[in-house]
C-alpha cells in the first residue's frame, strides 16, 4: 500500500526527503562533528563552545518566528530556492570565518537555514498537501534526516582527517548546490499543477474520514496562542529537541562517564538512523488510522526508555538498545508532533504555526546542551541529569494526555 503511495505520490515525497535531508548540514548532529577542531583552532573550552552555539542558535530561533512563516505567503518553490541558496552561503561562510564574532554569525546562519528552514520546509509542505495520507508523508519525508545521520558523520569524520574541517564544510557548501539543488528544482518544476492536482483531492481542511475526525478550520497563529491546549502541548513538543540535541551533543561526555570508546558509541548511531526510518513509517500508518490525537501522548515514552538504559547500566552492549529506542523516540515525534499540529489546527496557516514551534524547539536544542553541561560543572552525574530529563518527560506526557484526553475536546 505505501509503495503504491509512493509511486503516485512520488515527486512531493522525494522532494520531503532531499529537504530534510538537506537540513542535516545546519542540525546539532553534523555541526558537532566539527566541534573538537573548531575548539583546537581557535583555543575555546568546552564551555565557550557551547556558548557560541547557545547564542547563534537562539538567535536563529527568534528570527524563525518570522522567517518561518513567509512560506504561508510566497510560492513554495521562490521560497525552497531562497533558503537553499541560503544554506550553501552558511556553509560556504564557517569555511572561511575568523574571529569569535563571527563565529556565532555563522551559526546562526546554519541553524536558521538548515536547522530551521530546510527541515520547516519538508515537514509543512508533507503536512499541508497530504490530509489523508498525512501520517505516512511526514514519515517518509523525515527518512532523509535519517538517511543523513546513517551516512554523514562517518564521511565527515573521514574528510576532516585528510582535508581539514574547513574545506569539509567548503565541499558541503559545493555538494548541496551541485547535487542537492538541481535535484530539488528539477523535483518543484510545475509543483502547483503537479503536485495539488495528485495530493489535494480531499478538501485542505480535512482530516481523513477514517480518522473519524470532523472537518476543521483553520487557526490562525494568533488564535493558537489562546488555546489552552497548546500551552499544555508545549513542554512535550520541545522535549524531544532539548533531551536528543543535548545526548547527541554530549555523547562524548557520556562515553567517557560510561568507560566507552568515541568510536563505539558513534559507530552505532547506523542503529539509531535505522530505528527511526522504520518507526516513522510505522507511527505514520497508526496516525492515519487513528488520528495524531490518539498516537501522540505516548511519543515520549521511547525517550523514557532510552534514557533508562543509560541511567541503570555501564555496560558497552547497552549502546545498542539505547540508540535503537533513541531511534524510536525520533521517529515517533518526526512524525506524530507536526500532524497533531495539522490535525487541530488546521494547514491554511500551518507554517505561521509551525515556524513558532519550531523556534520553541530550537530554543529547547539551543539551552539543552548548556543545561547539561552546567549540571555536570555542578558535580551531578550523568545518571542524576538523565534521571531529570526522564521525570520531565514523563511529566509532558500527562500534560499530553490532560490536553487532548479532556472532555472540552
Amino acid at each position: 500500500m505505501h509503495f503504491k503511495f509512493f509511486y503516485q505520490n512520488s515527486r512531493l515525497l522525494l522532494f520531503g526527503i532531499i529537504m530534510s535531508f538537506t537540513s542535516s548540514f545546519g542540525q546539532t548532529f553534523f555541526i558537532s562533528l566539527f566541534g573538537p577542531s573548531i575548539q583546537f583552532e581557535y583555543g575555546l573550552s568546552h564551555t565557550s563552545w557551547g556558548t557560541i552555539y547557545l547564542i547563534g542558535t537562539l538567535l536563529s530561533a527568534i528570527i524563525l518566528t518570522y522567517s518561518g512563516s513567509l512560506i504561508d505567503y510566497y510560492r513554495l518553490n521562490f521560497y525552497t530556492y531562497f533558503s537553499v541558496i541560503a544554506l550553501v552561503f552558511s556553509c560556504f561562510f564557517i569555511s572561511i570565518v575568523s574571529g569569535y564574532f563571527f563565529l556565532i554569525f555563522a551559526v546562526f546562519l546554519l541553524r536558521q537555514t538548515g536547522q530551521g528552514l530546510t527541515s520547516h520546509i519538508s515537514v509543512t509542505t508533507m503536512a499541508r498537501y497530504f490530509s489523508e495520507k498525512r501520517g505516512i508523508a511526514i514519515a517518509i519525508g523525515s527518512l532523509g534526516m535519517a538517511i543523513g545521520e546513517a551516512i554523514l558523520p562517518f564521511v565527515v569524520i573521514i574528510l576532516i582527517s585528510l582535508i581539514g574541517w574547513r574545506l569539509t564544510y567548503l565541499s558541503s557548501s559545493i555538494f548541496i548546490l551541485f547535487c542537492l539543488f538541481p535535484v530539488i528544482v528539477l523535483l518543484l518544476n510545475g509543483y502547483k499543477e503537479r503536485f495539488i492536482e495528485k495530493t489535494a483531492n480531499i478538501p485542505e481542511d480535512q482530516i481523513s474520514i477514517n480518522n473519524n475526525i470532523s472537518k476543521a478550520r483553520s487557526f490562525t497563529r494568533a488564535e493558537v496562542l489562546k488555546d489552552f491546549r497548546f500551552y499544555l502541548m508545549v513542554p512535550g513538543l520541545m522535549a524531544p529537541g532539548i533531551i536528543l540535541t543535548t545526548l547527541f551533543f554530549h555523547h562524548l561526555n557520556i562515553a567517557d562517564s560510561k568507560e566507552w570508546s568515541h568510536l563505539w558509541i558513534t559507530g552505532n548511531y547506523f542503529v539509531y538512523s535505522i530505528s527511526v526510518s522504520l518507526f516513522a513509517i510505522f507511527i505514520g500508518s497508526l496516525i492515519d488510522k487513528f488520528s495524531a490525537k490518539t498516537i501522540v501522548i505516548y511519543s515520549l515514552v521511547p525517550i523514557i526508555i532510552s534514557l533508562f538504559f543509560l541511567i541503570l547500566s555501564r555496560e558497552a552492549y547497552t549502546v545498542i538498545p539505547y540508540m535503537f529506542f533513541l531511534g524510536l523516540s525520533s521517529g515517533f515525534t518526526y512524525t506524530s508532533h507536526p500532524a497533531i499540529i495539522a490535525e487541530l489546527y488546521g494547514t491554511q496557516f500551518l507554517g505561521s504555526i509551525k515556524s513558532l514551534l519550531s523556534a520553541l524547539t530550537v530554543f529547547g536544542s539551543a539551552i539543552g546542551p548548556v543545561i547539561f553541561g552546567g549540571l555536570l560543572d555542578l558535580d551531578l552525574t550523568i545518571e542524576t541529569i538523565l534521571l531529570y530529563f526522564s521525570i520531565y518527560s514523563l511529566i509532558c506526557t500527562f500534560l499530553f494526555i490532560f490536553a487532548l484526553r479532556n472532555k472540552y475536546n
